[in-house]
């Protein structure tokens, strides 16, 4: 037979040289054996990569297919990803602006809810292909049951952060629509110029004036009476303010329609207006085609009262107040003199002098008691409260309790201001917040509730508005709330 020749099944011999010897079939084995326990070792190290790689993907999208050779598309992720920071640079640029229009715009918010929830869709599907790119092959079941189980956990943690902001716009956009009005309804017209001029939405409007109601329906007090008052007179330019309050215990109402006086037995006192308008709507000219046409009639009344237009109001009743100030965890305010308070309300029976933090209840009754006082002891309170909730309540402490204030405003306050007004009225805010505030009320001696001087309270109103933000205030009873409320 010849070597290397095939036998009778066509197997072919190797020479005899040829043939490994029994020692080289051992460092053979040897070799695999090192080769598979090195591909194993490393196995683990590549799917820590992987596993690390997927999870920096929302920050760095393209870079696992890069990793992994898919050049074209981890260029093309990277490429939208530095179109998209180029775009929030220059939104960032202006700033504070745009972030006030998104915040009250209702479409923007719809955009901003839809385009998180599809970020965190992308987020997550993102992190599971950068994996699935990286993942090494041979993977134990158990090594491929602990890469999958930190992936999933990985997807819950990108989609939290979108997830949230959605939340929030949804949350936003509902309290928009569902308290302020599209501006198509019935009622006083409001500001010309303030939604039309894009460039200044102010430009127009020297002043703007809003009447601040505080109802008294409560648990166990059915119905409406309006016990507050407040005009906010606030110069659109500075920010500086004035709070005119009238007392609800007026008497001789020049109750106005809009167009002409309406009869009104002169022993009814002020704060029964709203609850009249709202048993007779026809009672307002134009008609009474207009949401709340109690509140419409009662700020029509004032504005004529005062001698100022006021084209829109805003009302919040008591129970909101005490669960806002829940809700903002409180508000600090000093008492200058103990306030005696319904023990079933707050169990020690009074607010004793000092600086504290009021809960909600203490601060509803701190602004509600005139036990021992008056009602126009109880005015002053009741604007330092204003006062005080308005400073404190900051973003920070606006963005923890968001969403029990949404549903509060949503369910307790009522306004006839315009969603087109929201965004210059934000900012107008922002000068407020950091500007003077005086306060001026229509109170004995200066005007007798029951036969009250009307001209008189519109010559104290006219002047109080003319001093607002100059050095000295002339005017007799107006008191900056920066000096008296602290």
């Amino acid at each position: 037979m010849v070597d290397g020749g095939p036998i009778g099944d066509g197997t072919r011999l190797l020479p005899d040289d040829a043939r490994p010897e029994a020692g080289d079939r051992g460092e053979q084995h040897e070799q695999d054996e090192g080769h598979g326990r090195r591909h194993r070792d490393a196995a683990p190290r590549r799917l820590a990569e992987a596993l690390l790689i997927a999870a920096a993907s929302p920050v760095l999208p393209g870079v696992a297919h890069l990793r992994a050779g898919r050049v074209r598309l981890g260029a093309a992720l990277l490429g939208a990803q530095a179109v998209l920071l180029t775009a929030a640079a220059i939104a960032a640029g202006h700033g504070r602006s745009l972030f006030l229009e998104l915040t009250v715009r209702p479409g923007w918010l719809l955009a901003l809810t839809a385009g998180s929830a599809v970020l965190a869709g992308l987020w997550a599907a993102l992190i599971i292909h950068s994996y699935a790119v990286l993942v090494p092959d041979g993977l134990s079941p158990p090594w491929r049951l602990a890469g999958g189980t930190t992936v999933s956990v990985l997807c819950l943690l990108a989609v939290v952060p979108p997830l949230t902001v959605a939340h929030f716009g949804h949350l936003q956009r509902e309290l928009v629509t569902s308290v302020f009005s599209d501006g198509r309804g019935g009622g006083s017209p409001g500001p010309a110029g303030a939604a039309e001029d894009r460039g200044d939405p102010w430009a127009h409007i020297r002043r703007l004036n809003v009447l601040l109601i505080g109802g008294d329906a409560d648990v166990g007090r059915p119905g409406i009476r309006t016990d507050s008052m407040t005009v906010a007179s606030i110069d659109t330019a500075t920010g500086n303010t004035v709070l005119l309050s009238l007392p609800r215990n007026l008497q001789h109402v020049p109750v106005w329609s809009g167009s002409e006086r309406v009869p009104y037995p002169p022993e009814e006192l002020l704060n029964s207006v709203y609850e009249n308008g709202a048993e007779r709507p026809g009672l307002l000219a134009g008609g009474g085609n207009v949401p709340d046409p109690g509140a419409e009639l009662l700020k029509r009344t004032v504005g004529h009262i005062l001698g100022r237009p006021v084209p829109y109001y805003a009302m919040v009743d008591m129970r909101s107040f005490r669960q806002i100030v829940d809700a903002v965890g409180g508000v600090r305010v000093c008492v200058d003199d103990a306030v005696p308070v319904p023990e079933q309300q707050v169990p020690a029976g009074r607010l004793e002098p000092g600086c504290r933090t009021l809960t909600g209840r203490e601060a509803l009754w701190f602004g509600r008691s005139r036990t021992g006082s008056s009602d126009y002891v109880r005015m002053g309170r009741q604007k330092c409260l204003m006062w005080a909730l308005a400073r404190q309540a900051g973003p920070l402490t606006v963005l923890r309790s968001f969403q029990r204030l949404t549903r509060v405003f949503k369910d307790s306050v009522s306004t006839d201001l315009p969603r087109r007004l929201l965004p210059p009225l934000v900012d107008l805010a922002a000068k407020v917040k950091n500007a003077e505030i005086t306060s001026l009320q229509f109170v004995p001696p200066a005007v007798s509730t029951w036969r009250p001087d009307y001209p008189e309270i519109r010559r104290m109103a006219a002047r109080a508005v003319r001093d607002s933000g100059s050095a000295s205030h002339e005017t007799a009873g107006v008191h900056i709330l920066s000096n008296s409320c602290t």
